[in-house]
């Protein structure tokens, strides 16, 4: 079994620098012997909106994904220019960190980098945000895993096949409904990416879920702007919840506009159908 260095630091959020109060939010790994360099951050603000007042749930979402976009475009000129030799990447993850996020407010923090050996940088990298996040919570969550964290799992193909640098938010309306859309790409009509997490705590919530995006898809049949919706989803991790999740696809079957289920394990199709889809149409990167 080959062993691997690694170093990682820690993300932290701190609200109010006079108080220095700080909760962690995530983890940034890097072994360059592996050819990894990855960040596990937590989409949910439930413990920092009940820990700090006025705390914007929002604002804090929208950096994180800023933050997983630039670190898309860095992981890639990293391997493109062999920039890990010339930045001394396992003696400076922390290094790497700022320059993927320099912190205009000073809300987020970088820890110290910290270092160790492993079989799976992957998986050390989920212990590691186990241990220094996910452990901290103080009560069980409603999901297991969000849309933010099922996006990763498509993001990673995408990302390689140089897509996300073309997928944009964007804002689609109608008289009854606003919707805003993380990931949209644009061919005369938006083609919308939706990640969908159907992986909860309590089953009835996977019918709730397809219900509501049901009934979003509905009010959007008044707006001429859209194509197609691609729904990203994330299944349960419970078998026995299996059976409320083909439930919950047959319902998104009925939405009435042009869409796609795709699941997890057909990633890697969908990120070259889209790669092969924007090149044909001469789709372009955002400036």
């Amino acid at each position: 079994m080959n062993t691997v260095p690694y170093t990682y630091c820690v993300v932290r959020y701190r609200h109010d620098p006079a108080t220095g109060e700080m909760l962690n939010i995530g983890v940034i790994l890097s072994s360059p012997t592996a050819d990894y360099l990855e960040a596990r951050l937590d989409h949910h603000y439930e413990r920092l909106s009940e820990a700090f007042c006025s705390f914007d749930g929002e604002h804090y979402r929208r950096t994180l994904r800023q933050f997983l976009a630039v670190l898309d475009v860095l992981r890639e000129r990293l391997r493109a220019k062999n920039l890990f030799d010339a930045w001394d990447v396992p003696s400076n993850v922390k290094s790497v960190a700022e320059y993927v996020w320099p912190d205009i407010d000073l809300s987020f923090q970088i820890s110290e980098a910290m270092a160790g050996i492993t079989d799976d940088p992957r998986e050390t990298l989920e212990l590691l945000f186990h241990r220094m996040v996910t452990s901290q919570y103080s009560r069980p969550r409603l999901e297991r895993r969000t849309d933010d964290e099922v996006w990763t799992v498509y993001q990673e193909p995408l990302a390689r096949r140089k897509v996300v640098r073309k997928l944009r938010h964007t804002v689609l309306t109608t008289p009854e409904v606003e919707l805003k859309f993380d990931y949209a790409f644009q061919n005369e009509k938006w083609h919308v990416l939706q990640p969908m997490s159907m992986d909860y705590v309590k089953k009835e919530n996977i019918q709730n879920k397809a219900t509501k995006w049901l009934g979003n898809a509905v009010a959007l049949q008044g707006n001429e702007e859209i194509k197609k919706l691609y729904i990203l989803l994330g299944p349960p991790a419970l078998e026995s919840y299996k059976p409320a999740y083909v439930k919950a696809k047959n319902l998104l079957n009925k939405i009435p506009i042009d869409h796609e289920l795709i699941e997890e394990d057909a990633a890697e199709d969908f990120a070259a159908h889209i790669e092969d889809f924007m090149k044909e149409h001469n789709v372009q990167e955002n400036e």
